[in-house]
């Protein structure tokens, strides 16, 4: 629908993305709330809205702007109260008089076909230029969007389109609409191929099949978690994409073209992007140069026996090889399962480096020594606290910004002497990379991880591939130790990995519990339970927490979330909303994206503590994370979800005193032994397993497939490598 109106007033805009809400009144006298990602909008310019309607759940009909236009300036009045408004710096009432006393009604039509009309009535050549560029901009804009609007793009994409592209965009989008495939975050080929059909191009436009071609190779490479395609599935993966067979022809000249121009890499029957390929490389390059080096010859074994002694423990040969090996040499694999000591050695590393350099851990500048990082805001947290020294984000250690933009790397290089590198198996090439590009050459380095776990869920196998290349000492730890030998969940973990859990007894232990149940009846069995605990003393955010495979079904996460939320959230007010999605105070989420300039990453988990309004009328909402406290606009909502549960892959890196793992058979089509594995892994003290039991030991004997990557081919190589670098690492991303 569309109508005409004037804007009454500005209740909300949002500086960040130009989201805004307005009050507009209507030329019979109504008023109709708009809301939409706006330029700002004058009060004294009729403009006409073509809107959808909206029912707010709180606050009634609303319309979101779709297009809209501005008809133009009604009186005298009018346009002088535009020209003295905060649009235009120093026109203030008396110069937009005179303006308008000698230039008339269009005015602004006068100053923009040629600006030295405003030297004429007594501008100097500033304020002339400014006023010129600020109305240029203005009336561009409008312009631009009433173009965008007649693509059928929405105001929220054509404002992006405007922020990144500027007075270039509609240029830049006729010429070729799928650029914005690599410059536009969170588009893709088929919204940008409706546009480029709107602007008349072809099935087989040169421009449409490459972008198709490079969309869907980097799509399956990073959905997949491979590093490359073999030649039929790249084929079939570009078709369905084009849905066209008749195109395959010009499909496969476009390839060959795109091989030539060192976009793609054919090798052995098989298609990779030269930014991956080109990462994979480095990574091995960046790895190999710290393997270059003899190792050091110290005697520590005094060290050690003096790091006993302040620890109060004995270690074993094993464990004494790994602290001997870590500081010997210039990169070292430690590796185990839960139980076998892995934080062990690394308490063991980390007091015998300081002793063997003078170094008081106890120092604030420790942190200048000694990086201890990890993939994950709560696994550097768990690292903090066991080693008593400040732990950090991979992400935060390399200085990652808001911009997306690294401080550290190959020209900026950290300062650190030693560096632990904690849940390897989480980090995919693209953070490997960047991490291991950064590392000074005479640093040493410790990675440490749980190779039997998930793989990363961006692309490659890291950990996997280093251990396999066996081009460093890698540290195997497979002895449970006295205090987990008795864990239920660690033999339980164990049967899983070794494929022996048809041996395995399901008698529930003090710390391990089978309960079958059936699926109807497994949520009010969560619910009852993790009352009882709360009651015992456990915190719902902290210590407990439910993991699911998957988001969707009776006993999928966002049903499980629903059904917590409204069991543990008495009081319903205040609420934030953004659709259908409701918060209330004391809510459990997570935050969906990584946004440093925040504090927060994904993965991170909190309470809501308040829901209120500011001074300026806006609401917001504030969340309380471990290390961070978060303020959240309404369109900022999408960055969260509800966390009671959570999907196993978001709990890597992280451990709860308590975890419910629900069994049905609605999973048993992802369900695998590295997915239960690293469910299970994740209980320090009570793991509960509810539902269907045979689904443990059926998950047990599935294998996740092994991902294709070409790291170990690199690092095994004998063929010296060089790294191209035409592109960057992130385009096509």
């Amino acid at each position: 629908m569309k109508f005409k109106g004037f804007v009454q007033k500005r209740i909300f805009k949002n500086k960040e993305n130009n989201y805004s809400i307005y009050s507009v009144v209507l030329e019979n006298g109504e008023e109709h709330i708009i809301t939409g990602s706006l330029p700002d909008l004058s009060s004294d310019f009729l403009y006409e809205f073509e809107v959808e309607e909206n029912i707010h759940p709180r606050y009634g009909l609303q319309y979101k702007v779709l297009t809209f236009k501005q008809i133009t300036s009604q009186t005298e009045e009018g346009l002088i109260n535009y020209l003295s408004s905060d649009l235009f710096f120093g026109i203030g009432p008396a110069k937009g008089r005179k303006i308008v006393k000698h230039l008339g009604l269009n005015a602004i039509e006068k100053i923009l076909e040629d600006k030295n009309v405003l030297r004429e009535i007594g501008f100097n050549p500033l304020q002339t230029e400014r006023l010129y560029r600020e109305l240029y901009s203005n009336q561009k804009l409008e312009s631009i969007l009433v173009t965008l609007f007649s693509y059928g793009l929405t105001t929220n994409l054509s404002m992006k389109l405007f922020d990144y592209y500027g007075f270039e965009t509609v240029n830049i989008l006729t010429e070729n609409p799928y650029q914005l495939i690599d410059d536009i975050e969170g588009i893709n080929f088929k919204r940008v191929d409706e546009i480029a059909f709107k602007l008349g191009f072809k099935e087989d436009n040169p421009k449409r099949i490459e972008a198709a071609i490079l969309f869907a190779l980097n799509q399956s490479i990073n959905s997949s978690g491979n590093t490359y395609l073999f030649k039929e599935e790249f084929y079939r993966a570009i078709i369905r994409l084009l849905q066209n067979y008749q195109l395959q022809e010009i499909v496969e000249e476009t390839i060959v073209k795109l091989s030539e121009a060192n976009k793609i890499i054919f090798k052995n029957n098989t298609y990779t992007l030269m930014t991956i390929d080109n990462i994979e490389r480095n990574l091995s390059e960046n790895l190999l140069s710290f393997t270059n080096y003899t190792p050091a010859q110290t005697n520590l074994l005094k060290l050690i026996e003096q790091t006993e002694n302040i620890l109060q423990i004995t270690y074993t040969e094993l464990q004494k090889e790994a602290i001997i090996a870590s500081i010997e040499n210039p990169l070292t694999i430690i590796t185990g399962g839960p139980g076998t000591g892995k934080t062990t050695v690394l308490s063991g590393l980390i007091t015998t480096y300081a002793l063997l350099h003078g170094y008081n851990l106890a120092s604030e500048s420790i942190v200048e020594k000694i990086a201890i990082c990890a993939p994950t805001g709560r696994a550097a947290r768990r690292m903090t606290e066991i080693m008593d020294i400040p732990a950090f984000t991979i992400h935060k250690l390399l200085g990652y910004d808001y911009e997306g933009n690294f401080t550290f790397d190959e020209e900026n290089k950290l300062s650190q002497e030693l560096f632990i590198i904690d849940e390897a198996s989480m980090i995919d090439i693209y953070l490997a990379e960047q991490l291991f590009k950064s590392i000074p050459n005479h640093a040493k380095i410790v990675i440490v991880g749980d190779k039997d776990q998930l793989p990363s869920v961006g692309p490659g196998q890291v950990l996997g591939d280093l251990i396999e290349a066996d081009k460093m000492p890698i540290i195997l730890l497979d002895e449970i130790y006295r205090q987990a030998a008795n864990s239920g969940i660690i033999a339980l973990a164990n049967s899983i990995n070794n494929q022996t859990v048809d041996s395995f007894e399901y008698n529930s232990q003090e710390d391990l519990l089978f309960v079958k149940e059936e699926e109807q009846k497994i949520i009010n069995y969560l619910i009852e339970s993790i009352t009882a605990a709360i009651k015992n003393g456990y915190d719902l955010i902290e210590d407990i927490q439910i993991l699911i495979p998957r988001y969707k079904g009776a006993v999928g996460i966002d049903a499980v979330n629903q059904t917590f939320q409204n069991h543990f959230i008495n009081n319903k007010t205040p609420v934030m909303e953004i659709g259908t999605r409701k918060f209330y105070i004391d809510d459990k989420v997570m935050h969906l994206v990584n946004s440093p300039d925040k504090g927060v990453m994904n993965g991170d988990i909190g309470i809501v503590k308040t829901i209120y309004q500011t001074e300026d009328k806006t609401k917001v909402m504030h969340v309380k994370y471990p290390d961070a406290d978060v303020v959240y606009q309404t369109h900022e909502l999408d960055e969260l979800t509800l966390a009671y549960a959570i999907s196993i892959h978001k709990s890597q890196g992280s451990e709860y005193k308590i975890v419910y793992l629900p069994l049905v058979k609605g999973y048993s089509v992802m369900l695998r032994k590295e997915l239960l594995y690293t469910g299970v892994t994740r209980a320090k003290q009570y793991l509960y397993l509810i539902g269907d039991l045979s689904l443990i030991e059926k998950a047990s004997k599935l294998l996740n497939e092994k991902r294709r990557t070409r790291l170990k081919e690199y690092l095994t190589s004998t063929e010296e490598i060089e790294p191209k670098k035409e592109l960057s690492p992130y385009d096509f991303l």
